[in-house]
């Protein structure tokens, strides 16, 4: 499996070492070969898309593009943050609409006062009946809900054409502080993986 990680919309990317330095070792421990991709048309060169956090609005022959390379069997993630920073949800809604997707972001936070790591806006959550930490989510409409808790759904994936489309509300749950937290270094390898 090759990872394409955007880097097309002006994305957080996975190269910035203050960032995600751990996220890349991690990757690198485990075999799976992430590459940093300037041109979107590149990005046809590999089976998992990831789209943290696009601040560029995406144009109508790459959207195109994306539904094409979801039916060609393709995983495609975007993540973004809360209260629409940058307008980012705006962004990845404006495409999930687009490719025929139920699946929206929210323009909000998910706070959790009592299961969190320290601090409500670092919230414990479900995947897989696995503790893991979502920072600074805003929550996650429609789908099939993958990460969750009682304050609201953090990522749901959509089956398109035979691909699919994971979205999750927030782009630092597998940055150097929170990937350390709770079984985040797993949630990051399904994710980056032909795993689900």
């Amino acid at each position: 499996m090759r990872v394409g990680w955007s880097a097309s919309h002006n994305e957080f990317l996975i190269d910035d070492y203050y960032y995600f330095s751990k996220l890349k070792s991690l990757c690198l421990e485990n075999g799976i070969e992430v590459e940093c991709v300037k041109s979107f048309y590149k990005l046809k060169d590999y089976d998992i898309l990831v789209f943290n956090y696009p601040e560029v609005k995406f144009k109508v022959r790459e959207i195109s593009r994306l539904k094409s390379w979801l039916k060609m069997g393709k995983k495609i993630v975007f993540a973004s943050y809360y209260n629409n920073f940058d307008r980012v949800s705006d962004v990845i809604n404006s495409v999930l609409k687009k490719i025929n997707s139920e699946i929206r972001i929210a323009n909000d936070l998910i706070i959790d006062e009592v299961n969190n790591v320290g601090d409500k806006h670092y919230p414990i959550a479900k995947w897989n009946r696995k503790d893991v930490v979502m920072p600074c989510s805003s929550r996650v409409l429609s789908g099939h809900a993958v990460i969750k808790s009682n304050k609201g759904v953090f990522s749901s994936l959509d089956e398109i054409g035979r691909g699919i489309v994971i979205v999750i509300g927030t782009c630092v749950f597998w940055d150097n502080y929170s990937i350390e937290l709770a079984n985040n270094r797993e949630l990051a390898l399904s994710i980056l993986s032909d795993m689900s």
